[in-house]
């Protein structure tokens, strides 16, 4: 009888690490399976941050989403679809396991879906307030948050930090951080006003040494979590008839004009080489290629999220499983996203005044519009931060980073 009893712990021990394992090694999941009059297809990625992504098809429409929630790899995690075609706009308001809403109502029209927050549309609005039996409430997105004022020029809006993620903007001496309290990084001793060599990738700050003239060999480095500063000596003088062409990670590459020659600065090894000589000079387009003289004097930059898979609109960005489409109308860009496997169906997000100040952080996206940083997620855009230096200094530039 011991024996047995042995024998039944052992086992059901085994049972329960092996299904353990597996759930750790388990990448996801692809179903099928119906709500209401809606067809789903839901798909789990846990190498991608735990998105669920989903094609919601109607005997009349289909649309996709995606939403980010632990379920902790569970299946068939929307329980109820709520539907209403309302003056053209086919709306749509997903309900998840437990009754939670993780996305605004999405409305589609002319083929593009655009966020219930985003609609000043009085029908739209009345059959929101109908809602409110699911806990759907309208005001969940939009940024209520106080503003603080820091100086003349800088206003901070405190409440709409997110958790874990870690600002930096430029100053004129140095970088403002601000990682749940702000503070401030001196570089330079007087106010340099452009910084043409200087850039953000991932968690550091990269600027050349401003207090020469004509060439450099430091460049300043900044962590934008803690504000450490190391600095990175070349053995060759640079010019500062120079720019920086982008990062992969944490190497930066650099063009001279002067010399005509590339270089790579490595922050993890604290180095600067020579990469190419004008012999032989490549451009990163999500893979290396060929870069010819003229391109390389013209400024040609890095294009990490290069595609062409969509044309006819000012940029196109591919991230992950989206595209992100930049379109000009009058003095700023509206800016969608689409899903890599139906490109033709746009999701209108928000709109932007700068194409160069966009950073993709996971589900976020940080922006500048007109003179103040903002970001977007599922549940709206919010205000970060307010520089109004802005208004008469564009090469102010940023940094995110999440830890």
């Amino acid at each position: 009888m011991k024996y047995l009893f042995k024998t039944l712990i052992i086992f059901t021990v085994t049972f329960f690490a092996l299904k353990f394992i597996l759930f750790l090694y388990d990448d996801g999941h692809t179903i099928t399976y119906n709500v209401g009059n809606f067809k789903i297809k839901e798909e789990l990625n846990t190498e991608q941050n735990s998105n669920y992504y989903f094609e919601l098809t109607h005997e009349k429409f289909k649309i996709n989403f995606s939403v980010s929630k632990n379920y902790n790899k569970k299946e068939k995690i929307i329980n109820k679809i709520e539907y209403k075609n309302i003056n053209g706009y086919k709306c749509i308001l997903p309900i998840f396991k437990n009754g939670k809403i993780l996305t605004d109502v999405m409305c589609l029209k002319n083929n593009t879906i655009t966020y219930a927050h985003n609609l000043d549309n009085k029908y739209i609005k009345d059959y929101l307030t109908t809602l409110k039996k699911y806990g759907y409430n309208l005001e969940d997105y939009k940024d209520k948050a106080s503003k603080i004022k820091l100086s003349n020029t800088q206003t901070i809006y405190e409440e709409n930090f997110l958790e874990n993620h870690y600002i930096a903007m430029e100053t004129y001496k140095g970088l403002n951080l601000f990682n749940g309290k702000e503070s401030n990084v001196k570089i330079f001793e007087n106010d340099v006003y452009t910084k043409p060599i200087s850039y953000f990738t991932g968690k550091y700050y990269i600027v050349a040494d401003y207090t020469e003239n004509y060439t450099f060999k430091i460049f300043h480095v900044i962590n934008i979590i803690n504000g450490n500063q190391i600095d990175i000596r070349s053995y060759d003088d640079i010019s500062f008839d120079s720019y920086i062409e982008g990062a992969i990670n944490d190497e930066i590459y650099l063009f001279d004009k002067d010399t005509k020659k590339q270089y790579k600065i490595d922050i993890k090894n604290e180095s600067v080489d020579l990469f190419h000589d004008k012999n032989n000079l490549q451009t990163y387009n999500g893979k290396w290629e060929k870069m010819s003289l003229t391109e390389a004097l013209e400024g040609k930059l890095f294009r990490n999220y290069y595609t062409n898979d969509i044309k006819g609109y000012t940029k196109v960005d591919k991230v992950g499983n989206y595209y992100y489409i930049y379109e000009k109308e009058n003095d700023y860009y509206n800016v969608y996203r689409a899903d890599i496997q139906n490109k033709k169906l746009k999701t209108y997000l928000f709109k932007t005044t700068d194409l160069n100040s966009i950073i993709y952080l996971e589900n976020t996206i940080y922006y500048i519009n007109g003179n103040t940083l903002y970001y977007h997620t599922n549940y709206g855009e919010r205000k970060v931060i307010k520089n109004t230096e802005l208004d008469f200094n564009k090469d102010i530039s940023f940094g995110v980073y999440k830890k």
